[in-house]
């Protein structure tokens, strides 16, 4: 393990906006390890018995199995159960819990929260010390859990804000979209949910930033991802003070990975080999007036902010 500051770099945003790639590409960088969403590590991979990105049962993963032992080592005795740090999470880690959370200061005496922190701290440690890495890339997207990291003492946390426009982020999630490995259907939101979610998600999100010093965040929009991959990896390692000798990539779109091990996200995770990037805009053809307009009208103030038009141009098919 380095001894340079433990970096944990927190994508936050919306979901459908390309985390997943995003968090894969960067885990291909030397000295970067990718955990995918690991808010979700317990009550999805040890309490579901979902997948990991390897392809073994998160619970038979030998990469995770000598964190949570590595972990409950530096703890000084046995781990929660996950149904118990699950417990935790439900009752102070909801979404609405962000902007109590960062009202919050280290030591406060809430028994619960205080003992959840402290395994995210020996999680973390233990990442850091099994794998080597000088980053690790944390997908979670929840402005709750990222709002914990002011009161972790064993990492210096950065923030990569993950936007997408609200209409195609709406358009995704009325689809119904398989997980092929853990044979599950993945949660579809209605127009006006997605809408509100995608602005309460995305203010949160600046809410946390504005937490921390200016200098360790930063917006990406999932439409310049796919446009300038390499150039977007680049960007968020110069924010995390990396400078990787070699990048993923095989022509400017074309990305080479490799396996990984995501606790938890979306099923595109487990993708090897050579991927090819290209937008999906099928929203503009096929979204139907009503939701465009319903969506448009709820996101107003931070769609102008983040660079998308009130109006969508029309495009040829």
């Amino acid at each position: 393990m380095s001894g340079g500051p433990q970096k944990v770099l927190l994508i936050v945003g919306r979901g459908r906006s390309g985390s997943t790639i995003l968090d894969n590409m960067l885990g291909e960088l030397d000295g970067f390890f990718s955990v995918g969403e690991l808010h979700n590590l317990w009550k999805r991979g040890l309490v579901r018995g979902h997948t990991c990105g390897c392809g073994r049962p998160l619970a038979e993963c030998p990469i995770w199995t000598s964190v949570l032992e590595t972990a409950e080592r530096d703890l000084g005795g046995s781990l929660p159960t996950p149904n118990q740090v699950q417990g935790w999470q439900d009752q102070f880690v909801r979404p609405s819990d962000t902007r109590r959370l960062l009202r919050k200061k280290r030591g406060d005496p809430v028994a619960g929260l205080s003992r959840y922190l402290s395994v995210l701290d020996s999680v973390y440690g233990a990442l850091f010390e099994v794998t080597g890495a000088r980053v690790i890339v944390d997908s979670s997207k929840r402005p709750s859990h990222a709002a914990l990291f002011h009161l972790l003492s064993g990492v210096t946390p950065f923030f990569v804000q993950l936007v997408r426009d609200p209409r195609a982020v709406s358009y995704s999630r009325t689809r119904v979209k398989p997980d092929e490995v853990d044979q599950r259907e993945m949660r579809r939101d209605g127009t006006l949910r997605s809408a509100f979610k995608w602005w309460q998600r995305n203010a949160e999100a600046e809410s946390v930033r504005r937490k921390h010093p200016a200098g360790r965040s930063l917006t990406v929009r999932y439409e310049d991802l796919v446009s300038d991959p390499a150039g977007t990896i680049e960007s968020i390692a110069r924010l995390v003070d990396e400078t990787p000798a070699d990048l993923p990539f095989e022509g400017p779109k074309t990305v080479r990975l490799g396996e990984n091990h995501t606790a938890a996200g979306n099923p595109s995770r487990f993708k090897k080999g050579l991927i090819t990037l290209r937008e999906d805009d099928e929203w503009v053809h096929r979204q139907n007036a009503r939701d465009q307009w319903i969506t448009t009208i709820i996101s107003l103030g931070l769609l102008k902010r983040y660079g998308y038009p009130v109006i969508v141009p029309a495009r040829l098919e």
